[in-house]
This record gives C-alpha cells, structure tokens and sequence, in this order.
C-alpha cells in the first residue's frame, strides 16, 4: 500500500512532464519565441509528440524498475531508490528537452519566421490595477491554526514524554529519538511558520510577476493571464492551508499516540491531493492561461519581441536590463526568476537557508 502510493504521487510528475509543450505558451515552444499563428505548424506538433512520448516512456521505465525494486529491497533502501529515481527523471526528461529545444531553434532559422512578421512589446497598462489574485488575507485561517500549534504545544509541554519520536518506519517502528525541549517541541511550529510565509510570498509574486501578452491577441491574451493568476493564487491558498494543517499531525501525536500508518496515509492523501491538483490545474488552464477558451482569436503579421537571447538553455531568464524580478516560465506552468537580479538570489538563498537554521534550531 504504501509502496502504491508513493509510486502514485510519481505518476502526476510523468503525466505533467510529458505534456508540458501543451501547456506552455503558443507564443513559444521548447524555450524558444515562436508567432502564435506557428503554434500548429506541422513539425512543432511533431516535435510535441516526441518528446511527450520519450518523456513519458522515461518515467515509466522508471516506474517499472522503482515498482520490481520494492520486492527486493529494504524500506530505507526503496526510499532511497525513489527519491534517486524521481531525480533521474527529472534529468533525463531535461535531457530530452534540450535535444528539441536545439531542434527548434534551427527550425526557426531555417523558417525565418522574425523576417515575416514584426516584433512588437504589447502592454496594458491598468494591469496591476486588476484584481489579479485572492487577497492574502486568505491566509488567516493557516495563522490561526499555525497560532494555535504554538500555544497548545506550550499548554501541553509537561505532558509531552522526555524522548519525542521523530521518525518512524512504515511498520511504525521508531528509529530517531530527541530529548524533549522546548526548541525540539517547537520545530513543527516554526516549519507552519516558515510554510505559511512562504505561501504568502508565493501569492504576492503571481499578483507582481511581469506582464505578458500576445500582440496579435492583446484583450483575449490579457483575460487569459488574469485567469491563470487568479486560478493559481486560489490553489496556493487551499493548498498552503492543507500543508500547514497537516504538520499539526506531529505535533498533536506528542501527547496523543498516533498510529504512524495512519499518519502516513494522511500525509499521502494531502500531498497526492495537491500534486494531482497542481497537474490538473496545469492542463485546464495552461501556462499564461494558454488552455483558457477565448474567442476572436486572430492571426497577424506581428508577433513578441524575441529575447530568446535572455533565456539560458531555453529555462533559465538572465536580463540585467530588465527590472523584472519574477517572471512566468518559458517551458512548464509557473514563474520563475531573473537571474541577472541580485533581489532574486537574496530571496533564493533565505528561502534555502530559513529551513536549514529552523533544522539548527531544534537540533
């Protein structure tokens, strides 16, 4: 069962993987600038079957050997092969997509599609002054669960027995044991803190990431990404919620036994729920809000401006002459961020780096 489940949240990650061109923006393709009206063309779609299907193919191998693995191996020893092969396929799935990422960029040459069309920046200027996320005030709920954790954990720290359990087996067998303290006591509530604030984090980037539009579509490209942010900032306040109610599980179980199996399929429940929620969500909408139906949607002889030259393998955005901090992703669904700004790595390493004193504190 439980070999079953973690094998299921690993199916989400295959499925989304495969069909990421088809979410991506029709005003790009492999990491590469493209006028909307190509999106269709012949080879592109060809190019989209394949790597679907070489990703796909890829994360069931993996599946397969993960899943014959389980009956040979320890339950520490299949962890770590999962974990080992969640990564494999991450990178070989990048591998592949760099093969079409370089076949798509000589097909764009070849086509010549910038001399056929002019390059235009479209912007709308009352776009930040939309509604374009939930208001954070959303968040309440998990601060006021995250509150309550801290104050019952100090109610209820006399009955908490001198040695916590801090990691189980499957079979419910414990393996690390912490002396009681008030630091040790007070991780999981520091971790809902540190989640809840990086939720909140995350909603304010969907409302101030960088505008982007199709000119040749201006209006219906603009409704699209007011969706798109609205529907994500949404997902972010039901799933942050769920995160931060679940790490109450722990601290609950210091005082009131809680059967680990159970534990676990809670915690599998909640997560599967999310990574299934964020595949579904990314196939309805799409990046950009592409997979939004619009109407009167047109072709032309304009298209984006092609900055191809700023996005590093086809993924990674790096414009010093862009103020812009967070961006949307060129290849998947989401944002990501302006590497050529040093507001970007500060806000990379805190978040790397809270967890990591977090962990120091209650050691």
């Amino acid at each position: 069962m439980i070999y079953v489940s973690m094998l299921l949240i690993f199916l989400p990650l295959v499925l989304i993987t495969a069909i990421t061109p088809y979410i991506t923006r029709k005003t790009e393709s492999f990491g590469i600038t493209i006028p909307s009206d190509v999106y269709q063309h012949p080879t592109i779609a060809e190019y989209r079957k394949k790597y679907a299907f070489q990703s796909g193919l890829a994360g069931v191998l993996i599946l397969v050997i993960l899943g014959i693995a389980a009956g040979f191996t320890t339950d520490f020893l299949w962890t770590i092969l999962y974990t080992v092969g969640i990564f494999v396929y991450i990178l070989v799935a990048f591998i592949i997509y760099f093969q079409f990422h370089k076949k798509m960029k000589q097909l764009k040459e070849k086509e010549n599609w910038k001399s056929k069309k002019k390059e235009v920046v479209a912007v709308d200027l009352s776009f930040y002054n939309k509604k374009l996320t939930y208001s954070n005030g959303w968040f309440l709920l998990p601060f006021i669960i995250t509150v309550f954790s801290l104050l019952w954990t100090f109610w209820n720290y006399d009955r908490m027995p001198e040695k916590l359990p801090m990691h189980y087996t499957w079979d419910g067998v414990v393996t690390d044991w912490a002396d009681k303290s008030y630091r040790t006591v007070l991780l999981f509530p520091f971790i809902q803190l540190f989640m809840l604030g990086l939720f909140v984090f995350i909603n304010i980037i969907i409302a101030r990431s960088k505008q982007q539009m199709d000119p040749a579509n201006p209006e219906e490209s603009i409704k699209q990404n007011i969706i798109f942010r609205r529907r994500w900032s949404l997902f972010i306040i039901i799933s942050g919620t769920m995160m931060v109610l679940l790490f109450t599980l722990p601290q609950v179980s210091f005082v009131y036994p809680i059967d680990p199996f159970i534990s676990f399929i809670i915690t599998m429940v909640v997560v599967g729920v999310i990574v299934i929620g964020a595949g579904v969500l990314s196939i309805v909408t799409g990046q950009g809000g592409s997979r939004v139906n619009v109407t009167n949607r047109k072709t032309g002889e304009i298209m984006n401006r092609d900055d191809d030259r700023y996005w590093k393998l086809g993924v990674f955005y790096f414009n010093p002459d862009d103020p812009a901090v967070w961006v949307e992703k060129r290849f998947g669904s989401g944002w990501t961020n302006n590497f050529a700004r040093p507001t970007s790595w500060i806000f990379l390493i805190l978040i790397l780096l809270i967890p990591i004193l977090i962990a120091v504190f209650a050691s």
